[in-house]
């Protein structure tokens, strides 16, 4: 029994090197930091282990970062925007305090 045309094989080979797109609209992926150059350190959640390995000793000011997301392009979006973004995906799984501020706020614990 087929409700309908579920052949995707034309659909997945149109996706360069033949990637498959299950989602064509924006999603938050992963916490990130970006540094006042432009330099951006990514993790799980913010300051994790990973993004502490991977910042430079020379750039530990704290008051030169700015807290954010990644989406699936690899596009800094600060909290706000990545809030606007993983609201409109249906990312957010758990209300911890942001909604409201700021026009909402996103946090990694919002998202897993």
């Amino acid at each position: 029994m087929n409700a309908g045309n579920t052949d995707t094989s034309k659909e997945q080979n149109d996706f360069p090197q033949g990637r498959v797109q299950a989602f064509v609209g924006r999603r938050v992926v992963c916490a990130a930091c970006r540094h006042d150059t432009g330099m951006l350190v990514l993790g799980a959640r913010h300051w994790d282990e990973l993004m502490i390995t991977n910042t430079p000793d020379e750039y530990t000011e704290p008051s030169w970062w700015t807290q954010g997301f990644i989406d699936q392009r690899g596009e800094f979006l600060d909290r706000q925007e990545a809030w606007k973004v993983a609201h409109s995906a249906g990312q957010i799984i758990r209300r911890v305090g942001g909604d409201t501020k700021d026009g909402g706020t996103l946090y990694s614990e919002n998202l897993y």
